[in-house]
């Protein structure tokens, strides 16, 4: 008999078996932070998140996973679904690139408390800052299929409110939005992450390439780091073990910066996982009088380089150095060109600095549903204002109610990406 092989979706399931090597060969364009290597060593460092992926399997290897995550209590901020709300966290601490929020909406959302919206369930890589699916097969009706079985299951087990904070506007996401528009959720906009192509076949054609002021802007970055004092190395592999300890404090020392609260261990164990699985990983070191006071990891997957860790000593190199540039942006296309790769994908934060150096922004959407149908008006408004107040902060408001804020900045770095 023919027909197309039949799709089986479970829920509540454990991460897949596979290793590194096999990711590579059966999810070859996931990006790393939604592969099993990732998000295990993410489980293992985030012991109050309890694992709920839903998994989809056709025939012979054909995988498709949606990461889940159930919270019982309020977690950190960037995974608290009220904060997408605009509600502002009484410790002060903010959702990764924070913006201003209305101290109104903040004390409408604080007034229901946690009933209406825990145990919640975070569809995506915590420490990834994705919600994406990782798959190997497609179907028109994937996504659809993954979410309506998910968010009955979901609500079944008490679950109160599922969020998908970080979907990125990349070719068949928006199936993952609409499939969770249509199970009574709600979406809006959160932010830019950006890439660049790597369509000019070297550093100096990428250079040629861009206009006239993008060009200058990288040249005034390579002599402000250079006048800085800091000598930038590349140590790959192995030959990163003995700095992990190091790259972690100097990440959170610039995320704390920032105002998101990633703590060193989860990034030692990440990355010390991603060495123990073999993985391709590269770390920018910068030195000043013996001293290392600037780092950059960066993951490569096939074609694709993927820098996610960033991390500076600022009261040694100053705040306006040139050296995030240097390490962040120029070092790893320069690295990607040399390797004829096609894309770096740079994630989010510092938006606007990437875009002034030749990056290309893809939209960011936050997705939510609650189990409450009499709430999910209320949630919509409240959402659409955060949106609102995010397209703010990236400058995307008429220029007559725009409002500087920390997201715009250009040499601070990211908080939830690579910087």
């Amino acid at each position: 008999m023919g027909g197309a092989p039949r799709v089986v979706v479970k829920t509540g399931q454990g991460l897949p078996d596979l290793d590194w090597e096999g990711e590579l060969a059966d999810l070859t364009d996931v990006f790393p932070y939604l592969g099993p290597t990732w998000l295990g060593a993410s489980e293992k460092a985030l012991t109050d998140l309890q694992p709920w992926h839903t998994v989809a399997t056709r025939a012979r290897g054909e995988l498709a996973l949606l990461p889940g995550y159930v919270m019982t209590t309020p977690p950190v901020v960037d995974h608290e679904p009220r904060t997408y709300l605009g509600w502002q966290a009484p410790t002060g601490e903010e959702v990764c690139c924070g913006a201003q929020t209305d101290a109104c909406i903040s004390g409408e959302v604080d007034a229901l408390g946690t009933e209406p919206f825990f145990p919640a369930l975070l569809l995506g890589s915590p420490l990834g800052y994705r919600t994406e699916v990782a798959y190997n097969f497609w179907t028109p009706s994937l996504m659809a299929q993954l979410v309506s079985e998910l968010v009955p299951a979901a609500f079944e087990q008490g679950i109160k409110c599922i969020v998908a904070p970080w979907i990125s506007g990349r070719s068949g996401n928006d199936a993952l939005v609409t499939a969770l528009e249509q199970a009574g959720g709600h979406s809006t906009f959160w932010g830019y992450e950006d890439y660049l192509r790597l369509d000019a076949g070297s550093w100096d054609g990428h250079l040629a390439a861009l206009p006239l002021k993008k060009r200058q802007r990288i040249k005034s970055d390579v002599r402000r780091a250079e006048a800085a004092g800091v000598r930038v190395e590349r140590v790959d592999g192995e030959a990163i073990r003995p700095y992990v300890t190091r790259i972690a404090e100097l990440t959170c020392l610039n995320r704390e910066k920032n105002g998101a609260g990633e703590e060193p261990a989860h990034i030692i164990d990440v990355l010390t996982a991603l060495l123990d699985a073999r993985a391709d990983v590269r770390a920018y070191l910068g030195t000043k009088d013996g001293a290392l006071v600037a780092t950059c990891v960066v993951i490569r997957k096939h074609h694709r380089l993927f820098p996610k860790w960033a991390g500076f000593d600022y009261a040694a190199i100053g705040e306006r150095s040139g050296i995030y540039f240097a390490l962040v942006l120029d070092a790893p296309v320069r690295d990607a060109y040399a390797e004829g790769l096609r894309t770096v994908e740079f994630g989010a934060g510092a938006h606007q600095a990437k875009v002034l150096r030749g990056c290309t922004p893809r939209p960011v959407t936050t997705a939510m549903v609650v189990s409450d149908p009499q709430l999910r008006p209320q949630v919509a408004k409240w959402m659409d204002a955060f949106g609102a107040s995010r397209r703010v902060a990236f400058g995307d408001a008429p220029a007559a109610t725009r409002t500087p804020l920390p997201i715009v900045s250009g040499g601070s770095g990211a908080c939830c990406s690579d910087g």
